[in-house]
C-alpha cells in the first residue's frame, strides 16, 4: 500500500500524515466504544469491609461528561503516540522496498 502510494506520487509527508490520522481514528473509535461500554455501569455501587476497623467502605461508579471527554482525549493521545513510529518508518521506506513487501 505504501509503495503504491509512493509510485502514484504521494510525498513522504502525506504518507506520514495519512498513517498518523488512521492511527488517531482507530484509537478514537476504541475510545468511543469504551465509553459506550462503560455507560451501562454508571451508578453501580459496591462496597468492601475494612480489615482494621471492620467498617464498610462503599464505592460508587459515576461517569460524568468530563470523565468521558478525558477518556476520549486519552485515547486520542495514545493513538498519536502509538502511530508516530510506524508512520515515520513507513514514510521513510524506499519505494522499491515498499513494493517488494507486497
Amino acid at each position: 500500500e505504501i509503495g503504491t502510494l509512493r509510485v502514484l506520487g504521494f510525498r513522504r509527508r502525506e504518507i506520514y500524515l495519512s498513517i498518523l490520522v488512521e492511527s488517531m481514528m482507530l484509537s478514537l473509535l476504541g475510545g468511543v466504544l469504551g465509553c459506550a461500554l462503560a455507560l451501562p455501569m454508571n451508578g453501580l455501587a459496591t462496597g468492601t469491609m475494612s480489615q482494621t476497623t471492620f467498617a464498610e467502605v462503599a464505592f460508587e461508579f459515576r461517569i460524568t461528561g468530563e470523565l468521558l471527554v478525558k477518556g476520549l482525549l486519552f485515547a486520542l493521545v495514545m493513538g498519536v503516540i502509538g502511530g508516530l513510529l510506524p508512520a515515520r518508518l513507513a514514510a521513510r521506506k524506499p519505494v522499491l522496498d515498499a513494493l517488494r513487501a507486497v
